[in-house]
């Protein structure tokens, strides 16, 4: 037998075959030595931008839309106009109401202290409920004057100078929804004015009469099941849930019937709710903090109530006005379109 050429093939296994050798070619062409390393990026390097895609999705939500058109709009101004104006219609519809209060249902003891109740709950500080630590008696808020030209004269000053804070809350409520224009003629909107201000009234008077109920009704029931004990604590929730209902309702009178807006159902919903829920927690646990940011000032202590007051308006008022830039649904850059079909129904 011959002897096998060396161009005759092996039978060695550790020799690959086929596609085997053509991987072994490449390996060998590649220079072993180590390149330069490939710098990854740190987390401490990528924090800057990843804190500007959370800024810039932030500012496409609705929260943060709503807070920048309240800004633009001036909100922070307007709502200091409201408080102003607020401060010196207080006191004349305060009057106006309670006199017609007291010459329809004055004759109703209970109904009577339980109005004084929720009114010092809404304005803290202003109203003796008997405790003597309010500002006014109620005998102060009867007007006395009769039939004559003297109380005719009165009574269209007290109504012109209640009406001057429901003018400026119907100029900010527009201007959260970019509408700048009067909204009609000067008689149509004094009567929007009137009627705005007969609305709240009558809200007042409908809330405490629901907590009349409401715990009269609580109270029976409890005790029919035995549990009176708890009867404060369902009480106290009932009360807070009758006020979120009628500050909703509020909320919407004045932003159908003041400022004459007819957003979208879903729309003013939803900003009624978020209206609701901030007055509600201002009432429940603003009070204090309010009165004693005030109070414990040694300048403003002498007039506390008024301070008191007149943050606790501004308050109010700024919680309404972002309540109201949510429900104008500010536009984004993918909605150009958006805000023009949703506030084709303003009217003046």
């Amino acid at each position: 037998m011959k002897p096998p050429s060396d161009s005759t093939p092996t039978s060695d296994a550790t020799v690959p075959l086929g596609a085997g050798s053509a991987h072994v070619a490449a390996a060998a062409s590649v220079d072993p030595t180590p390149g330069p390393a490939v710098a990854q990026p740190s987390g401490l390097a990528t924090l800057p931008a990843r804190m500007r895609a959370v800024l810039a999705w932030w500012q496409q939500t609705r929260p943060a839309r709503a807070n920048a058109r309240f800004g633009a709009a001036g909100g922070g101004v307007l709502t200091g106009g409201i408080a102003y104006s607020a401060l010196f219609s207080v006191f004349a519809g305060l009057t106006i109401g309670y006199t017609v209060f007291m010459a329809v249902l004055g004759g109703n003891a209970g109904l009577r202290q339980n109005l004084l109740t929720t009114l010092s709950t809404s304005l803290p500080g202003l109203i003796d409920t008997g405790d003597g630590k309010g500002l006014l008696k109620p005998k102060d808020l009867v007007v006395s004057a009769g039939l004559n030209v003297a109380g005719a004269i009165a009574v269209v000053v007290l109504l012109l100078s209640a009406t001057a804070a429901m003018a400026a809350l119907r100029t900010a409520v527009r201007a959260m929804f970019d509408v700048h224009d009067g909204g009609g003629n000067a008689v149509h909107g004094k009567l929007r004015e009137l009627a705005g201000f007969a609305g709240m009234a009558t809200a007042v008077l409908v809330s405490t009469v629901l907590n009349i109920a409401v715990t009269t009704a609580a109270g029976w029931l409890l005790a029919l099941v035995g549990l009176s004990g708890t009867a404060g604590i369902v009480v106290r929730i009932l009360g807070i849930a009758v006020a979120f209902v009628v500050d909703a309702a509020i909320f919407a009178l004045v932003v159908v019937v003041l400022a004459g807006l007819h957003p979208s159902g879903h729309d003013l919903r939803r900003g009624a709710v978020i209206a609701a829920m901030g007055i509600g927690a201002v009432r429940v646990l603003g009070t204090s903090v309010v009165a004693g940011s005030a109070g414990s000032n040694a300048l403003l202590a002498s007039f506390a109530v008024l301070v008191t007051l007149l943050i606790w308006i501004n308050l109010i008022a700024r919680i309404v006005l972002l309540a109201a830039a949510w429900t104008a649904n500010p536009q984004t850059a993918r909605e150009p379109h958006e805000e023009s079909r949703r506030l084709g129904g303003v009217t003046g």
